[in-house]
């Protein structure tokens, strides 16, 4: 299966924007090169990249009362789609997330997220973006990288796995693995922990000898995952900035203090009830202690549509 392509044209998805606080410092780069970007968009700039790990962010829409989905569908778009007022604003919504996911080295979701969206798949659409992500040095789509604490019931049948363009590496526990050797259908091979150079070499070995498999990290102790050596994998495999779309990971990392920046797409719609929000799985955070943000950038569609980039905060008390 080759990567579904949909044109978005520049003039409908065109976003204003209001207030720009990014730095534009001398360690500072491009997310992705592409004159499309700079006309629809604007400035897209990344700091440093950390050597033991890499840059991650969280992209999400939803609702004026911070709903990411409805009871009744749960799936994710349609708080943007169902937007009556602007539906070029959903449409702009999309289009961020094809540029987010077309600057990202890995793209990390939950099994969850494959169930939900049975059409997933683990890359940018717009050719414009993708032809940037080639001629920036990228592969044609990111590693879609699949975390599981259970190893249980991933839906391979999900297109993703059938898409030659995208790797895939699946990150489970210790008790896990041995559930997602029983049900994995394909072949895979083991990435090794990630701690020194000549590890990252075994790792760059082990993708260049695998081509076409599904890679397996197996981080933490028990039941439980280990997000701290992931990203260590991570950045081990060669991937700088990571997109988060699991909103039960992203709560995760943020209490791991590992979430750097979080871009939220508002849609002028309520959603109310006991409905999905980011984190709402977990356990809230306390008055005590809980993240801040700093935003980053505020553009505009219409009066109906807000896209923000915030900065994520840690350790204020």
């Amino acid at each position: 299966m080759a990567i579904p392509k949909v044109e978005f044209n520049e003039e409908i998805i065109c976003l204003k924007r209001l207030f720009d606080n990014v730095a534009d410092g001398s360690d500072s780069h491009v997310g992705l090169k592409c004159g499309k970007v700079d006309r629809v968009y604007g400035k897209f700039l990344f700091g440093p990249v950390p050597q033991d790990r890499p840059i991650t962010y969280a992209s999400y829409v939803m609702s004026v009362d911070g709903k990411i989905a409805f009871e009744d569908n749960e799936v994710g778009p349609l708080i943007a789609k169902t937007n009556r007022f602007d539906p070029d604003g959903a449409f702009a919504d999309f289009w961020v997330l094809n540029l987010l996911r077309a600057a990202c080295d890995g793209i990390i979701i939950g099994s969850g997220t494959l169930i939900k969206e049975p059409d997933y798949s683990g890359s940018a659409y717009d050719p414009d973006l993708l032809d940037a992500r080639l001629e920036n040095g990228k592969p044609a789509a990111p590693w879609t990288v699949i975390v599981t604490t259970t190893g249980k019931n991933i839906p391979f049948g999900n297109p993703v796995f059938r898409c030659e363009e995208v790797p895939i590496l699946i990150n489970t526990s210790p008790e896990g693995f041995k559930n997602l050797e029983a049900e994995i259908p394909g072949e895979y091979y083991l990435i090794n922990l990630a701690g020194s150079a000549s590890d990252n070499e075994t790792i760059a070995g082990l993708i260049a000898a695998n081509h076409g498999k599904t890679a397996v990290a197996v981080t933490g102790e028990g039941w439980d995952t280990d997000s701290q050596e992931l990203l260590k994998i991570l950045r081990a495999m060669g991937m700088g900035k990571v997109l988060v779309e699991s909103p039960t990971y992203c709560h995760h990392l943020m209490r791991k203090a590992l979430l750097d920046e979080i871009f939220i797409n508002t849609s002028c719609v309520f959603v109310g009830g006991q409905a999905t929000g980011i984190g709402t799985l977990g356990s809230s955070f306390p008055s005590t202690d809980h993240p801040h943000s700093e935003i980053l950038s505020i553009h505009m569609h219409s009066p109906h549509f807000v896209y923000t980039r915030h900065k994520m905060l840690y350790g204020a008390k």
